[in-house]
């Protein structure tokens, strides 16, 4: 559902690579799996709960500003309806 957007797209969150790994086999998924123990990231993307991230989506631009983001804990049941925002989110930054 994302192999057509021109973009790096990755998992992140404050798990560990261990379980990321995991997580990662499990789904098949084609992205990257990043750990964000400082919670800097999570924080930037304003996904950062506490000590924990939320579930959700975050759009940078090329130049790792951030301009967008959707607190979701189901985007992934949701795939269909997440993949279309991302895409429209994708396709008004390149506009």
């Amino acid at each position: 559902m994302f192999d057509d957007i021109d973009a790096d797209l990755y998992a992140i969150s404050v798990d560990n690579p261990s379980n990321h790994k995991q997580l990662k086999e499990a789904g098949a998924f084609t992205y990257s799996f990043l750990t964000d123990s400082s919670l800097e990231v999570l924080d930037h993307v304003n996904m950062k709960n506490d000590q924990i991230s939320y579930r959700g989506v975050s759009i940078l631009d090329q130049d790792g500003a951030y301009v967008y983001h959707e607190i979701n804990d189901l985007w992934g049941e949701q795939i269909e309806e997440t993949s279309a925002k991302i895409h429209e989110q994708i396709k008004e930054l390149n506009d």
